[in-house]
């Protein structure tokens, strides 16, 4: 385990990692300047963009200790004029500098840019959350988070431009503006895909940019993001919810409409099909950039589809954020629909950290077929869709031991296979915490299975 994560980690997280201790003791004081409101973002953060996300992990759990420190409270306080004032002093009454998850550096970022938005909305709070806005920006200038780098880091960033701003303090602006500088040419994709290949965290990235668009020059990483968002919409106008992320994590976002026929996102490791009612996604590049696999899925060549505007294959999301047996099967290959030849595709360590990523890849795309590959130590899977007249075909090619073919089905369909397979009781959980019953069809012992879904 510990030689695949030197051979894996950046030097720049594995510095961070070591001086990680030392820093996460510092409360400096932070920005004296006065507050001014941002009326630049009001109208973004009074959008449904920023409306409560409906979240609900597991009440034990890190992720519900997080976001009881994000601010979200006082800032729908502000959005609907409740009372922000006596929840911003309640908070910061009951959680003095001091580590642990409330100065965690990610929620600390989090509330911070909240606290902003709520002080803008409403600038008679400004005397209330002021000073634990300094102290919060203080704490993530002093602790930006280099060893878990991704969406965290960009986070860390925008609270700096909007504390800079707010507080006339350019040297925090300009630390925020420079990670967005080093981070955004390796994060956001050259076909506007985020890197760590989640569609819901992407939308998360998207609308932390939108926030900073007005003091930042981002304007063609929010374009390019805008453009991947879009075409990665299902008919619901939610995101295909491939790897970690789901409903509670993406925003709602001004987007247009996805695009009739195949859409190839290659970089980003995705394309798309809109045809006749149909409606499908395929998961067809790498699972996430081998130094940052926190988020990531073994579901390579794995696909969704929709027809008529309803769901029909899914992937089975993320119920928990905890370690433990079911994080690691809703993460591992057999858990999605796909193969998995000889075992899943990578090795689930903890909650956050994986072995040896699969190599995947985009053979072919066009309006006949769109066709992948993944490989591994134990074997490799070619997967070729069509999208026919009266039905959806998957083939797929193994060359390794043990295949197995998986179909996850949010609803009863007649689906043809090369064996008959097993009918098995699996779990769909679009929301954190969230835990809904569906079923799976299963192909054991076969060395080509192929399914037909019917669409007419």
């Amino acid at each position: 385990m510990w030689l695949h994560a030197l051979r894996v980690v950046r030097l720049r997280q594995a510095a961070a990692r070591a001086t990680r201790p030392w820093r996460r003791r510092r409360f400096p004081a932070g920005p004296r300047g006065a507050f001014r409101p941002l009326a630049e973002n009001e109208a973004l953060w009074r959008s449904p963009a920023f409306a409560p996300s409906g979240s609900s992990p597991d009440a034990a759990s890190r992720l519900a200790a997080f976001e009881r420190h994000y601010g979200n409270d006082v800032l729908e306080a502000a959005r609907s004029g409740g009372d922000a004032a006596r929840l911003a002093a309640a908070w910061a009454a009951e959680h003095p500098p001091r580590s642990g998850d409330a100065w965690h550096p990610y929620p600390s970022s989090t509330r911070a840019a909240n606290w902003i938005a709520a002080a803008t909305l409403d600038p008679s709070l400004a005397p209330a959350v002021a000073e634990g806005v300094r102290r919060a920006l203080a704490r993530v200038d002093a602790n930006v988070e280099d060893d878990v780098l991704g969406n965290h880091v960009i986070r860390n960033a925008v609270a700096l431009v909007l504390g800079g701003v707010a507080f006339d303090d350019g040297p925090l602006r300009r630390r925020g503006e420079a990670l967005l500088t080093r981070e955004l040419p390796e994060q956001v994709l050259p076909d506007g895909g985020h890197y760590e290949r989640s569609p819901a965290y992407h939308r998360l990235v998207l609308r932390d940019l939108l926030t900073v668009r007005p003091y930042v020059d981002v304007e063609d990483a929010v374009a390019r993001m805008l453009g991947f968002a879009a075409a990665s919409s299902r008919p619901d106008g939610a995101p295909w919810l491939f790897n970690d992320g789901g409903l509670d994590v993406a925003p709602v976002l001004e987007l247009d409409a996805p695009l009739q026929g195949v859409r190839v996102y290659a970089e980003t490791g995705y394309v798309f099909v809109q045809r006749d009612g149909v409606e499908l996604a395929f998961d067809c590049g790498p699972v996430s950039p081998p130094f940052l696999p926190a988020h990531a899925h073994a579901d390579g060549l794995s696909f969704q589809m929709w027809l008529n505007g309803e769901p029909v294959v899914v992937d089975p999301g993320m119920p928990t954020y905890e370690a433990g047996a079911e994080r690691d099967f809703f993460r591992s290959t057999q858990a999605h629909s796909t193969v998995a030849v000889g075992g899943s595709q990578f090795e689930s360590w903890g909650a956050f950290r994986a072995g040896a990523l699969p190599e995947v890849g985009l053979l072919e795309a066009g309006e006949n077929g769109v066709t992948g590959r993944v490989v591994t130590a134990r074997g490799e899977h070619i997967r070729r869709i069509r999208v026919e007249a009266d039905a959806v075909v998957v083939e797929d090619e193994i060359h390794g031991a043990a295949p197995v073919s998986t179909l996850v089905l949010s609803r009863d369909v007649q689906v043809e296979a090369a064996v008959e397979p097993v009918r098995e009781a699996r779990v769909l959980s679009e929301r954190l915490g969230l835990r809904q019953q569906v079923h799976a069809l299963v192909q054991r012992g076969t060395p080509a299975p192929w399914w037909r879904i019917p669409t007419r």
